[in-house]
């Protein structure tokens, strides 16, 4: 399978100059052929093929500074978005897909676009002391020279495929994504154990396993870094405003940069602490609940909507789904409707929920806190672990979690994943 790996570059001024303008030709050129392919499907009505684009694209001065492969790769994205765009519309037409379709949209005129850059096999980085010289074209490089980056030593060993030169921030920062191809790392799994989880706010996620065992990874640590980043951006806006300042500042790219890493960090060990603890009980199967409407004109008040809409908890299922192919594990998505009210351990029939025929179901349970859930026989247990069990029982592998006890939903561990926890030192 294909890995990515993601360094900072740091350029001197000249070289940062030059990969932010092949950066800014690379958008010129997907706005030219997204221009064209545009005309023609509102003059004809059809789609225009990356092979028709190519050949009216190609004389363009765009594509002429640009190396050939990379203006071919930033080509074959214009032709991959439109392909999305008709697979969408057939989608509408079947009733699968609800929400509008609209024609893939132009960047902006002093956008950014990444610098796609595919590896011949007959590469050779060794040769060159693990440099690797941006290619442009010869009329580019007499004009402006050339730029050098390294790669990392811990990949040095795998296949490198492809090298992604990733603008951030309006072009104030630059990144250089290395991918390459891994081997898969297969783990021998025990195939009637699962875990669920429940995926939230507070409680980023909520596990729990038919080994009966269970745990919260904590989400206020996102919050926190979500409502410090709100509250700093709008002061600088405000100071922004009162000097009559439009663009990004320096200030403003470094603040969104930073809190975009410390996010993808913290949802990127959620997720492998999931997957070690999976691996190191064996268990095959993971199932995570997901609602599809969950963001959508969502009206919980302005603080709650700002919590709520910026954590990224579609990331997290991206990210888990990844990290399930790479070790072999069997990755299902429930749809997690009623589970939050439905009582788990009195095993309630959880039904769908359809908008077009609305039911009210009564359950044997009921919420009586925010955190705490009551059972039938009275019994207090922990409700987002009660809610990650419903998701279980309500898959298709409900006969593996109707042994999960009262005990395990009882008092869930806490786990923060930037600190060592109870559940870690055990594994």
């Amino acid at each position: 399978m294909l890995l990515t790996q993601t360094v900072r570059l740091k350029l001197t001024k000249p070289e940062k100059d030059m990969l932010s303008d092949l950066c800014h030709l690379s958008k010129n050129l997907f706005n030219v052929g997204l221009y064209t392919v545009r005309q023609y499907f509102f003059q004809e009505n059809k789609y225009l093929s990356y092979e028709s684009n190519y050949h009216l694209c190609k004389e363009n001065e765009n594509y002429q500074l640009l190396a050939t492969d990379c203006g071919q790769q930033t080509l074959k994205y214009v032709d991959r978005c439109f392909k999305a765009f008709f697979r969408l519309l057939s989608m509408r037409k079947e009733g699968t897909y609800r929400e509008r379709v609209n024609l893939p949209r132009y960047l902006p005129k002093d956008g950014y676009f990444p610098l796609i850059i595919p590896i011949r096999k007959r590469h050779d980085f060794v040769k060159d002391d693990w440099k690797f010289k941006i290619p442009t074209s010869r009329k580019y490089a007499r004009e402006h020279g050339s730029v050098y980056i390294t790669v990392p030593p811990n990949i040095r060993d795998y296949q490198i495929k492809e090298i992604r030169i990733l603008p951030r921030q309006k072009g104030k920062f630059l990144e250089a994504a290395f991918i390459y191809e891994s081997s898969n790392e297969q783990v021998n799994f025990v195939n009637d154990e699962a875990i669920s989880i429940d995926l939230g706010l507070n409680n980023l996620a909520t596990v729990v396993s038919s080994t009966n065992e269970s745990f919260i990874i904590d989400g206020r640590w996102l919050k926190s870094i979500n409502q410090w980043f709100n509250k700093r951006r709008a002061k600088l806006v405000h100071h922004k405003d009162k000097q009559g300042i439009k663009h990004l500042t320096k200030q403003e790219a470094w603040l969104s940069y930073r809190r975009k890493n410390q996010v993808n960090d913290y949802l990127n060990k959620a997720a492998r602490y999931i997957i070690n603890f999976c691996i190191s009980r064996k268990i095959g199967t993971i199932v995570v609940g997901y609602n599809p409407t969950l963001k959508q004109e969502t009206q919980l008040g302005k603080r709650n909507n700002q919590n709520f809409v910026q954590i990224p908890i579609f990331t997290l299922r991206a990210k888990l789904e990844s990290l399930c192919e790479r070790y072999g594990l069997n990755y299902v998505e429930q749809e997690e409707s009623y589970t939050s009210k439905a009582s788990s351990l009195d095993h309630d029939e959880i039904p769908v929920y359809n908008a077009d025929n609305p039911v009210n179901p009564s359950f044997s349970g009921r919420r009586v806190k925010r955190g705490l859930y009551k059972t039938k026989n009275g019994h207090l247990i922990n409700a987002d672990a009660n809610g990650s069990l419903g998701i279980g029982l309500k898959s298709s592998y409900k006969e593996i979690f109707l042994r999960v006890g009262r005990v395990c939903l009882t008092q869930p561990v806490r786990v923060n994943v930037l600190q060592k926890s109870p559940i870690t030192a055990s594994a």
